[in-house]
């Protein structure tokens, strides 16, 4: 990790391409980047059925509003920063919502480009032992290039399955899956306003595959 010594939230903001994400349904703060540029995710954007052929971060506020796309490309052009790791560090620690949930999740938008970007998060995430880091991905590839052993116990990898209604990946790590069926779903946000409310399922590994209802 390349030391700085960032002073400011808005410093570390400028180095990371804007500030972090806050969602209505999450109780911390999440990172973004654009889901055009998902790996996996556009391939499966073409199939019908994938759970990436209705993808919620290509529509909506996600496309409605040019400044949130400017700022997602600015995240993604950022990763190249020397000074990416500190900010990120930075941000994370001075977040009153991170600070108050002890929670983070990576990428309500874009995934993992590869396996210099896992690596780069999972220096913040050593570097942030008193968050725990929820970090989504379709990208299997990236993610077993890296031992299962070396990741940090405070960052949990959910495997996300590829096709709404099918199986959970054949994986070490953990999963989520996605079904049409609300009697199947495990995560019930849809019954709280769309909103985590007192549920943790996704940054508990116990818990193998989280089970989310299709929207």
């Amino acid at each position: 990790m390349t030391n700085i010594k960032i002073k400011t939230l808005k410093q570390a903001n400028i180095l990371v391409g804007g500030s972090l994400t806050k969602t209505s349904k999450m109780p911390t703060l999440s990172y973004s980047i654009p889901a055009k540029e998902c790996k996996q995710g556009q391939k499966l954007r073409k199939i019908s059925g994938s759970v990436c052929s209705t993808c919620y971060a290509q529509k909506g506020n996600y496309i409605r509003y040019k400044a949130i796309i400017k700022s997602q490309y600015k995240r993604l052009h950022s990763l190249k920063q020397p000074f990416w790791v500190s900010a990120m560090v930075y941000l994370i620690e001075n977040s009153k919502a991170t600070k108050e949930s002890g929670l983070f999740r990576w990428h309500d938008s874009g995934d993992l480009q590869d396996t210099n970007h896992l690596r780069k998060i999972m220096q913040v995430v050593h570097a942030t032992p008193n968050i725990k880091h929820w970090l989504p991905t379709k990208e299997k590839r990236i993610i077993e290039n890296i031992e299962n052993g070396k990741m940090p116990p405070n960052l949990i990898i959910r495997l996300s399955g590829s096709m709404v209604d099918g199986k959970a990946p054949n994986t070490i790590f953990n999963t989520s899956t996605v079904t049409s069926d609300k009697n199947l779903a495990t995560c019930r946000s849809f019954e709280n306003n769309g909103k985590c409310g007192d549920c943790r399922k996704c940054w508990n590994i116990n818990i193998k595959n989280v089970v989310y209802l299709k929207h």
